[in-house]
């Protein structure tokens, strides 16, 4: 059970309120989800449910909360905080404190109070449910992004809390793995369990929810369920590639054993093409080996032109410590101006430091670094994680622009979207191997298997 009663948020005591009067009532077995705008404050309302906000992060808190009969903005309540809540951060990295899986989780159980063994095998099963078990003992600076997720949606729920807060946790997951989690969201609302979403791509929960919340410049009000309407779809290869920036054949990729190989794979000026696959599957090793982080382990050939390389981590794209600095330095083929009118939170933030944003404004940072570059290649790895659908536009938009402007495009996602809306051409890893496919079909497939009905 969850009873918020009027929630008021702000980091620092003289600080701008981010949630104002926010309400929220969520009984046993109900799901609520709440959306709104990239850097609305929908991270900032559940660090201030959960107590973190006013104990760790010296923000100010004002209101009533109520997590399973526990009080967080008490100091005594927020200690038990974790005995009865399931909590998933935004950002994976900034959560995982073991360094291995099965260690994670067995330290998750063993600060409840369970004993060693039971605490073992508990942690293995739910590996298991996540497709983590094969990976138990793998260091967690080895998983890719995808499955750093998991495994903070596994620490959540293995201890099993009676209140479960996700904050984007579909973020950087394969398809596969979404429906893992919509499964899992299913399962804990058949066994009375109450569940607050933070969603930027509420169509794969549409079927759970028994509430809808949407964060309107600080203030929660009351939505409508998700809307059932599809991506749009565009022509495959409507774009005609020009010359090759990027042409590999034979192709293999990993940390020393083979991940990933590819007959050949190539981007032409003027292309955007997309790599598709589950998580782990070697996509973003493939773009690191391409930028020339990582050596090939072997190719017959690998011709790339000038590249820039946006990664999964949008932190390690900044070099400087205010967001003004960020686009001053990108500004290479663009002006600073239209960099700054890209960026809607420019007047708020113009001075902070980019690691105080939203994964959301740092995501939308990163791309626009990318685009102020404008190499011949461009590289993106998920460039779409933390965008609501408003800068997803822009985000499509900006794509456009630089391949009209004669860049090619390579880009790794688990975001259909991107697909069905961008994507001249496709490769998608099918068993360790890349293949070319169509778009269109894979971006409907990926749907499909996230769970989506699509008529």
């Amino acid at each position: 059970m969850l009873r918020v009663e009027g929630l008021t948020a702000s980091y620092g005591i003289d600080g701008n309120p981010v949630i104002k009067s926010a309400g929220i009532e969520l009984g046993d077995g109900e799901v609520a989800l709440v959306t709104g705008p990239s850097g609305s404050g929908k991270t900032t309302l559940v660090l201030a449910i959960t107590g973190v906000l006013k104990h760790l992060l010296n923000g100010h808190v004002s209101g009533r909360v109520s997590l399973d009969g526990v009080n967080p903005l008490d100091p005594h309540g927020f200690r038990r905080v974790p005995l009865v809540t399931g909590v998933v951060l935004q950002d994976p990295d900034r959560q995982i404190a073991m360094p291995t899986p099965l260690d994670e989780l067995v330290f998750t159980l063993e600060n409840v109070g369970y004993e060693t063994t039971v605490a073992v095998e508990k942690s293995r099963k739910v590996l298991e449910f996540f497709g983590l078990g094969a990976k138990a003992n793998e260091h967690v600076e080895n998983l890719s992004l995808g499955e750093k997720r998991r495994l903070t949606i596994a620490s959540a729920v293995v201890h099993d809390p009676g209140l479960l807060i996700l904050d984007e946790p579909t973020a950087s997951l394969d398809p596969w793995g979404v429906k893992s989690v919509v499964d899992f969201v299913e399962k804990a609302r058949r066994m009375g369990l109450s569940v607050l979403l933070v969603e930027h791509k509420p169509l794969f929960f549409r079927d759970l929810t028994d509430k809808v919340y949407r964060i309107e410049k600080g203030v929660l009000v009351d939505s409508q369920p998700p809307s059932t309407g599809l991506p749009e779809q565009r022509p495959a290869g409507s774009r005609e590639g020009g010359e090759l920036v990027l042409e590999a054949e034979d192709l293999v990729v990993g940390y020393g054993e083979p991940v990933l190989r590819t007959d050949s794979i190539s981007v032409g000026r003027g292309e955007v093409v997309v790599v598709a696959g589950p998580n782990g599957s070697g996509k973003t090793t493939l773009l690191k080996t391409i930028a020339g982080f990582l050596k090939p382990i072997s190719y017959k050939k690998i011709k790339v032109k000038r590249a820039f390389y946006v990664p999964q981590h949008p932190d390690f794209t900044f070099i400087h410590r205010t967001v003004e600095g960020e686009l001053r330095d990108a500004a290479r083929s663009v002006a600073f101006g239209e960099l700054a009118s890209m960026y809607p939170w420019f007047d708020q933030v113009r001075r902070r430091n980019p690691f105080t944003l939203s994964h959301g404004q740092r995501r939308w940072l990163a791309n626009l670094v990318a685009y102020g570059y404008s190499r011949d290649l461009i590289l993106l790895d998920e460039p779409s994680t933390g965008l609501d659908d408003v800068m997803f536009g822009e985000l499509a938009r900006a794509v456009r622009a630089l391949a009209e402007r004669g860049a090619g495009l390579l880009v790794s996602t688990h975001d259909p979207r991107l697909l069905l809306e961008l994507a001249d051409r496709a490769y998608f890893v099918d068993g360790g191997r890349l293949r070319e496919v169509d778009p269109v079909w894979l971006g409907l497939e990926m749907l499909r298997a996230a769970g989506v009905r699509l008529g």
